[in-house]
Parts: structure tokens; sequence; C-alpha cells
């Protein structure tokens, strides 16, 4: 496992304010590699199951960090940003990218269970609300929840693809 990351001009601003310099330069440091190997097929599937639950985690603090203000919305990746990181991954080997792989369907399975209208954890909460009241949401509330949903969805679509873009475009 490699992780690369850097600290964009507006960041590296705001460390300057705060009166600190590293006295080692940031090219110092290789890039940490962390191989991971399992001893045997059921201690594979156990590492499998601890690194997933460690992905889906980040994946709630992503979006805790993005509501708390902590986190900007110009570092998350839409899909014209996971696209230009999944050819610069694919040039790492097989195991990369289904690592890449996995770090998306985990990611997906989170976002399709968050409680929003349009996706499964939406329409969790409109069965439970039924069972509880013992009858559906009506269907003109119904029609306001999804819509607002997929307007909230397609706006976010919209927000991230524009920076992704503007990222690839050296803005």
């Amino acid at each position: 496992y490699e992780s690369d990351w850097a600290l964009d001009r507006a960041a590296l601003d705001r460390l300057d304010a705060l009166g600190w310099q590293s006295p080692i330069p940031a090219s110092f440091f290789e890039p940490e590699q962390i191989v991971m190997k399992a001893e045997g097929p059921l201690n594979a599937v156990a590492m499998g199951v601890g690194e997933t639950h460690r992905v889906m985690l980040n994946v709630y603090v992503t979006f805790l960090r993005l509501t708390q203000g902590s986190l900007e919305v110009q570092h998350i990746k839409g899909p014209v940003g996971i696209a230009h990181i999944g050819t610069l991954i694919a040039d790492r080997g097989l195991i990369w990218m289904l690592f890449f792989l996995g770090l998306i369907s985990v990611n997906l399975a989170v976002v399709n269970f968050l409680p929003l209208p349009i996706v499964d954890g939406g329409q969790f909460l409109m069965l439970l609300y039924e069972q509880i009241r013992g009858k559906p949401v009506p269907i003109p509330v119904q029609n306001a929840v999804m819509t607002a949903g997929l307007l909230l969805i397609a706006s976010v679509f919209l927000v991230v693809t524009f920076n992704d873009i503007r990222a690839l475009l050296g803005g």
C-alpha cells in the first residue's frame, strides 16, 4: 500500500502563516510503501474484511469532515478525477488496479446506503417509515423527496466534475 499526498498552495500558505517551517525539505522523504501479505486464504479474507472496514470508516469520516468544513470540496474527486487517477494507477500494474477498483466499490456501497432520498439508504428510510406508520409515505411527498435528492446529487456531480476538469487543466 502506497500513499501519495501533497498539500495544495492554499494549505501551504496557511501552514506558512503559522510561522513554523520544517528544517527538513519534503523532498528528503521517499513515499512509504507497505506490503501486506497474508499467511493463507483465511488470513487473506480477514485482512480483506479489515481493509474494507477501514476504507468504509474513512468514507464516513470524509463526509463528516466535509460537513464540518475541515475538508474542502475541491479535494473530492468526481468521475473525471477518478478516471484520471485510474489511468495513473493502471500504470502501476494489475494489483494496484484491483485495489483501486475495490476502493471505488466500497465507496459506492457507502454512498449508496447514505440516507439520501434517491439512493438505497433513502429507500430504506421510506420502508422504515411505512413499517412504523403502517402506510406508505404519500406519493406527493415521495416525489418531492426524490426530486430534492436528485437535485442534491446532480449538484454535487456538477461541482466535483467542474473541479476535476479545472484541476486537470491546471486551474
